[in-house]
């Protein structure tokens, strides 16, 4: 028994945001129905299939061309029927061909509706195309990213994305239990713009407080010092002595009580005053140890700190990742392969969920034939709609 066994869900989502949200419901036990147009997701194709995969496990696949009137009937069909749609086309598609939240509650008063978008169903960015690294640009995220003397950058990982997924995940599961409390159907409407504003809220909060604005810090933390990115013997490590306590014991660990005594050193403004001061004196015992041994230390002393590793370190050696069963088997259906990806990022003390995919991620409409059938589609039927290229299916 799973918590949410009892849910349909329509995923009528592609990308990473939708089928991140989708994932999470379909591993929490409901059923969901990934409606894929004739080509597939856009994202099945992505390196090799390796950005598609690890987003669209326990899902079943079925391919419809919505422009047909066989395909129409059938996501109708299945709207008409679902407990929970996720949608990611842009605003005012699916108006044209009713099945928009409005159009949809005439028929399912009860759905719980959520709309995912780059900017949202409002405003004047309502119709233009949202992607991460965009999202990144205009939130405001991207110009503090970076070194002071060199252009934005982007971070290379669609959190943005991912975040989104999981607020939509929360929001529905919010809105379920309001209807299951006698509450009704609700439309969500959650974008990559607003989630990511939500999470520059501290650097907002502090300009409308100081009118100061963020400026790029390359490896820089804020607050205090020594807080970075540092080279080591072997490569880099993050340190962040983030209190006066913690800058004593760094200071311990290091053999260097003269870095106590040091004027310029002796509260955390005379070391922000003098960072970069700090910095060299910090850098010449730093580069004496390999990242991993100074890693070691420095947690054993209660300093925060982490060497920088490569995906290849995470994967390969990391023991915290292979003690926490970070990494789980999968399989690339693009590419037919098995592979390796990340768990999901909770674990249960009861049977929830073990961190074991209960589904591998499915072929361009798998299971196109079997959802149909258990729409009450005849064999006929069915045929017909294959016969029309109203549906398709990887068998």
């Amino acid at each position: 028994m799973k918590p949410l066994d009892d849910l349909t869900v329509v995923d009528l989502t592609q990308s990473i945001a939708g089928p991140v949200c989708t994932q999470l419901l379909a591993e929490m036990g409901a059923t969901v129905l990934k409606v894929e147009p004739p080509e597939g997701d856009t994202f099945r194709h992505i390196m090799n299939g390796n950005m598609f995969a690890p987003f669209n496990h326990g899902k079943q696949s079925l391919c419809v061309d919505l422009k047909t009137d066989g395909g129409h009937e059938v996501v109708t069909d299945l709207m008409d029927e679902a407990d929970v749609i996720v949608e990611s086309f842009r605003p005012g598609v699916l108006e044209t061909f009713d099945l928009d939240y409005e159009s949809v509650r005439e028929r399912n008063e009860d759905v719980i509706y959520c709309s995912l978008s780059g900017f949202g169903r409002t405003g004047p960015y309502r119709s233009y195309p949202g992607y991460d690294p965009c999202i990144q640009a205009v939130s405001g995220l991207m110009a503090i990213t970076g070194y002071r003397d060199r252009p934005p950058i982007r971070i290379r990982a669609s959190l943005i994305d991912c975040g989104t997924g999981a607020n939509a995940a929360f929001a529905i599961l919010a809105a379920v239990r309001q209807r299951d409390r006698g509450g009704d159907g609700t439309h969500i409407d959650i974008s990559l713009f607003d989630v990511a504003v939500s999470w520059m809220s501290y650097w907002i909060t502090n300009y409308d407080q100081t009118g100061e604005l963020p400026e790029r810090a390359g490896g820089n933390g804020i607050g205090s010092a020594p807080n970075g990115v540092f080279p080591t013997g072997d490569g880099h490590i993050y340190v962040a002595a983030i209190s006066e306590a913690m800058y004593d014991r760094l200071c311990s660990v290091l053999e260097r009580p003269d870095l106590l005594e040091d004027e310029r050193f002796r509260t955390i403004d005379d070391r922000l005053e003098h960072r970069e001061a700090l910095r060299d004196e910090l850098v010449q015992v730093f580069e004496e140890y390999t990242s991993a041994d100074l890693e070691g230390e420095l947690l054993e002393a209660g300093i925060p700190a982490g060497a920088v590793q490569t995906v290849a370190d995470l994967v390969e050696t990391d023991d915290q990742a292979a003690a926490r069963s970070s990494l789980v088997d999968s399989y690339n259906p693009e590419a037919d392969e098995s592979v390796v990806t990340a768990a999901l990022p909770f674990r249960f003390s009861s049977a929830i969920h073990d961190g074991e995919y209960s589904s591998p991620p499915p072929a361009k409409g798998e299971h196109t034939d079997d959802v149909l059938a258990a729409l009450a589609y005849s064999e006929r039927e069915i045929e017909a709609l294959h016969d029309a290229g109203a549906v398709s299916s990887s068998t």
